[in-house]
């Protein structure tokens, strides 16, 4: 492949990239296992994935500016949780053996597609249920474990960017039932910003860039995760949420085959 045609499939697949990590937590789907078919190596892969993905991560936030508008107390709570998490994960990464990493990643994207495809029915709050005082315990209850959870799903960010967007994804949107797919969405889009950012600073510490791949997935991901969020605004939520869960279960079976190919 000439350095030219090379080019242009990086910035297609970016591109791609860069719309299913905007719209569904889905880059994995695209780029994890394009660069796999290129040779890089599982761990290479997944740092250049997570590097290239970073310009998706921040234009898909100020496209998804109007639905964060609606809930920026929850965001500001995700936020240092996930900062955390993703600073433990990548120092992980490299602590921990390859095979594990390799093994570890279907099954949890598997769960998420499976828990995405279970329709989740809003909640509605009652005037009695907030002046219960069981009521308050067991709502602070879930939201420690909602805590717990987004700080768990942080960690595994910062370990493995494949698969991470949509384990978030659907974290929130079995928490946020009473939220649309797109405030989920765009939920998912700063928590995974924050731990791209942080595990790409991380990684270029500790292992080789490829930076020929990069640049252009970059690009592409740039205008990708632009689009990502339009596309969301004007889908049915639902219809989303089957479309992510049958996508995670495409990812998860293809690298499950490949760990064993």
């Amino acid at each position: 492949m000439s350095g030219i045609t090379f080019f242009i499939v990086m910035v297609v697949i970016g591109i791609l990239s860069g719309i299913v990590s905007a719209a569904a937590g889905l880059a994995s789907l695209i780029s994890y296992p394009s660069l796999l078919m290129m040779g890089l190596p599982p761990v290479i892969a997944n740092v250049t994935s997570a590097w290239s993905t970073i310009g998706s991560a921040y234009s898909s936030i100020v496209a998804s500016s109007k639905e964060l508008q609606k809930d920026r107390k929850q965001m500001w709570m995700i936020i240092p949780l996930v900062l955390v998490g993703a600073i433990i994960g990548a120092l992980l990464l490299f602590a921990l053996p390859g095979k594990l990493f390799q093994e570890l990643v279907p099954f949890c994207i598997a769960i998420a597609g499976i828990i995405l495809l279970f329709p989740h029915r809003a909640r509605q709050a009652t005037g009695e249920m907030a002046a219960d005082s069981r009521s308050l315990k067991r709502s602070r209850l879930y939201t420690v474990l909602t805590a717990i959870g987004v700080f768990i799903v942080g960690v595994y960010a910062g370990y493995f960017n494949a698969g991470a967007g949509v384990l978030m994804l659907t974290l929130l949107s079995v928490v946020n039932r009473q939220k649309s797919f797109a405030v989920n969405n765009a939920l998912k889009n700063v928590a995974m910003t924050v731990t791209n950012t942080i595990s790409v600073a991380i990684f270029a510490f500790e292992t080789t860039i490829e930076w020929s791949y990069i640049i252009p997935l970059f690009l592409g991901n740039i205008l990708g995760g632009a689009l990502g969020p339009v596309i969301v605004r004007h889908l049915p939520g639902r219809l989303m949420q089957v479309l992510v869960g049958l996508g995670s279960l495409v990812l998860a079976v293809s690298l499950l085959v490949r760990n064993f190919l």
